[in-house]
């Protein structure tokens, strides 16, 4: 009888052997399990036959001569030699199944022997029964050893099916209540399992669980839940032991404190600063969608503690990303053409990512021609990852907007899904580089800025109609090769740049107080060419997508925008309204912030516009919206766009002229509450993103200037937006407004007149054009 070589029972032949060398530790002497009774109760449980081993003596692959196993004098009745034990010299086998002395047993010896035993009976049950029932057949002599295990598995599940039909019949023995509570108890249990190894996964990669959290939304809401909980106490702690010892901190005042090093040694810093760890994480852990929550989050330095600022400021570019093979692998994945398509064009490619956010990772990489680029690469299954979260979210939506008023924000009306929707089209859009491509071409050309940041002509227009001059000179934003760049491949300009929140590095690259003034007005600048002349502008302006360029020769720093895969347009009276509503707030004019109300759109037909009118009369009388003057600058070199000092004159007399008017208006009487006027309010989706990117900028700004306010940084450049021509002409109107107020003046008396008489001039010009 001859065994076929290819037929090797390794893994049984080695359970079979782990037994003797467990045995094997265990000493003879004194103990209830003896050398010969352990090798006779081997030999009953693991030999039954002897004649299954002795098949082959000379042919088995593992022994040369004769098998190791046939062999039964290495279990024989003989006990092995054993140490002295009357020699204090000689020190006991340091096994765990070594002998102990009677105060160092952690088991009796009857329960000992009675769990090796069961353990040999279930060694025997599992792995000898299989190579048994091979060696009796010889039909079976040439199975496979994947047909062994395959017979130790279909084992295996019968010893587990035994253990469930008993856990079962136990159950039944329980009433309706018991079973609840033991139902309940296995669902804590795997729950618990699911989340200690999702917990291991994420300690490798902190994106591990995002495909998982979208096929099954449970899981994440169980992880949103544990995070609150989590954050509870670093949220209330600090207050509690500030409000008892009390010490505080306000800003920069450290109230209480001797120092700002007594604060970084407190307790409440440490908590704040744990807590702002622990939240940042698990946003990060929670998905691309919760990432972009935090990066808006991060730049409300006014609604968290500075410690939660600079935890989720890592948000902005810090995301865990891919290096080394792996980045390569994404890199061929998106690479249009693939590996070849990738070497064909380029010569060199850093695997080391420069940045990273929640959607992709930014490379250095060199093109064949020479150029030095930067390739955004996008992660892998983002689009399943949105289409799953995207529509739980839109469910939402539809509850919310069922509410009513209970689903209204500060009381005004809004449409949650016609809002989601609009941002859910952006949001698609962001993940398909070949948008951003097109939407950074098209912001580069509305500022004017070419290949290596040099001055091209404008595309963008301003109200008179005639092209802006190019902002190259105050900011800058990265080429885009639209011909190299695919739906997850984006080929831009590499621009490197200072984090426009950095400001340590911003002091070391000789920044001053003044620049960082002079930044902060270049953002408003900016965007108020965005919303009112361009109409087309970022919805996402954090601090991981504007960077400071700093030149050694004498040059004043400029701003750099990058990521424009979030973006919107406006139509021409949202963008002319938004202008209005400008002026209106320099000039302390509450009848044209009405007006400008509804060329917006965000009034309701219903609305009662005296009691608006009154709201925001109120807000002027009480400075609550007040353009602040510019302050004087040491040298005009900080000009932009070679704005004159008769410029800023103009603009002091302006507000001079809204501050007399505002001395001279009569307050209406009585109190109007903004409950009373929110209801007349409406907000289409588009100002929800208007609102979003206001409000980061606005959070940017003042990291750059602590007295940043957008309007005042951008009244100055109004007359850029309109144009001379058209900006003269309004000014001669506003003070001639005897006689061109839409409402006292005499033109509108005349035409009230005409109109009157049964004359309608527009009418007449119409039927003239006809």
């Amino acid at each position: 009888m001859q065994i076929n070589m290819r037929s090797r029972p390794t893994l049984p032949l080695l359970l079979c052997c782990l037994p003797g060398i467990v045995l094997a530790l265990v000493p003879s002497s004194s103990s209830s399990l003896s050398s010969s009774s352990s090798s006779s109760l081997l030999r009953r449980c693991l030999l039954p036959s002897r004649r299954i081993f002795v098949a082959s003596r000379t042919n088995h692959p593992i022994t040369t001569g004769r098998s190791l196993l046939a062999d039964t004098s290495c279990f024989g009745d003989e006990s092995p030699p054993v140490s002295d034990p009357r020699d204090a010299n000689v020190r006991l086998s340091s096994s765990p199944f070594a002998k102990r002395l009677p105060y160092e047993r952690k088991m009796a010896t009857p329960f000992r022997s009675l769990a090796t035993t069961m353990f040999l009976l279930l060694l025997r049950r599992i792995a000898i029964a299989p190579t048994s029932a091979r060696a009796l057949s010889p039909s079976t002599i040439a199975l496979s050893h994947s047909s062994t295990m395959a017979i130790g598995r279909r084992r295996i599940l019968g010893f587990s099916l035994s253990v469930l039909r008993s856990a079962l019949a136990y159950v039944r023995t329980l009433n309706n209540r018991q079973r609840i509570g033991v139902v309940l108890a296995a669902v804590a249990a795997g729950i618990a399992v699911e989340m200690i190894k999702a917990r291991k996964r994420q300690e490798l990669d902190a994106t591990s669980e995002w495909g998982r959290y979208s096929d099954r939304p449970a899981l994440r809401g169980l992880a949103l839940s544990l995070l609150i909980i989590k954050l509870v106490p670093h949220v209330v702690l600090p207050a509690i032991i500030e409000r008892i010892t009390g010490k505080y901190r306000d800003g920069d005042d450290y109230g209480g404190y001797r120092s700002r090093e007594q604060y970084e040694a407190s307790k409440p810093r440490k908590l704040r600063s744990r807590g702002g760890e622990i939240f940042a994480d698990g946003l990060l852990r929670l998905g691309p969608l919760y990432i972009k929550i935090g990066q808006i989050l991060s730049c409300r330095k006014n609604l968290f503690p500075a410690e939660w600022i600079t935890a989720m400021e890592k948000l902005q570019d810090r995301v865990p990303a891919k290096s080394g093979k792996e980045a390569w692998n994404l890199l061929y994945e998106a690479c249009p053409g693939g590996r070849d398509g990738f070497h064909e064009l380029f010569a060199d490619f850093d695997d080391v990512p420069i940045a990273a956010a929640s959607l992709g990772q930014v490379h250095r990489a060199r093109l064949r021609t020479g150029e030095m680029v930067a390739i955004k690469i996008q992660r892998s299954r983002l689009r399943d990852i949105y289409d799953k979260d995207l529509a739980m979210m839109k469910k939402i939506a539809r509850i919310v907007d069922s509410l009513g008023e209970a689903g209204r924000v500060g009381g005004v009306e809004q449409s949650w899904e016609g809002i989601f929707a609009d941002a859910e089209t952006i949001l698609y859009r962001e993940i398909d580089y070949r948008d951003e491509a097109e939407n950074s071409i098209r912001f580069a050309g509305d500022f004017g800025i070419g290949l290596g940041g040099g001055a091209i002509e404008c595309t963008a227009k301003g109200l008179d109609g005639k092209k802006l001059p190019s902002a190259a000179a105050w900011m800058r934003t990265p080429y885009t090769y639209r011909d190299l760049s695919s739906e997850k491949f984006l080929v831009m300009e590499y621009v490197p740049s200072i984090k426009v929140s950095d400001d340590k590095r911003l002091k070391e690259a000789g920044v001053t107080a003044e620049d960082r003034e002079y930044l902060a007005e270049a953002l408003a600048h900016s965007y108020l060419r965005q919303f009112c002349a361009n109409k087309f502008f970022s919805t996402d302006p954090h601090p991981g997508n504007i960077g400071v360029e700093v030149f050694d020769d004498g040059r004043l720093p400029r701003l750099v925008f990058y990521d424009f895969g979030q973006a919107c347009s406006l139509t021409d009276d949202q963008a002319g309204g938004i202008l209005e509503v400008i002026e209106s707030i320099i000039d302390s004019n509450a009848a044209r912030s009405v007006a400008a109300f509804k060329r917006m759109g965000v009034l309701k037909d219903n609305a009662d516009l005296s009691k608006v009118q009154a709201k925001c009369q109120q807000n002027y009388d009480s400075g609550m919206l007040k353009v602040k003057k510019r302050r004087k600058r040491s040298s005009a070199r900080y000009s932009q766009n070679a704005r004159t000092e008769a410029d800023d004159i103009d603009l002091e007399a302006r507000l001079d002229a809204s501050e007399k008017l505002l001395n001279e208006t009569q307050t209406p009487a009585g109190n109007v509450k903004d409950a009373e006027i929110m209801g007349y309010f409406t907000l289409p989706s588009e100002y929800a993103f208007v609102a979003r990117a206001q409000s980061q900028l606005d959070g940017v700004g003042k990291s750059l200037d602590p007295d940043f306010d957008f309007i005042s940084a951008a009244a100055p450049y109004l007359v850029e937006v309109k144009g001379t021509g058209r900006y003269l002409v309004d000014e001669i109107r506003k003070r001639l407004k005897f006689v061109y107020d839409p409402d006292d003046g005499i033109l509108a008396k005349e035409l009230a007149l005409f109109k009157s008489l049964g004359f309608d001039p527009a009418a007449m010009k119409d039927s003239v054009n006809k």
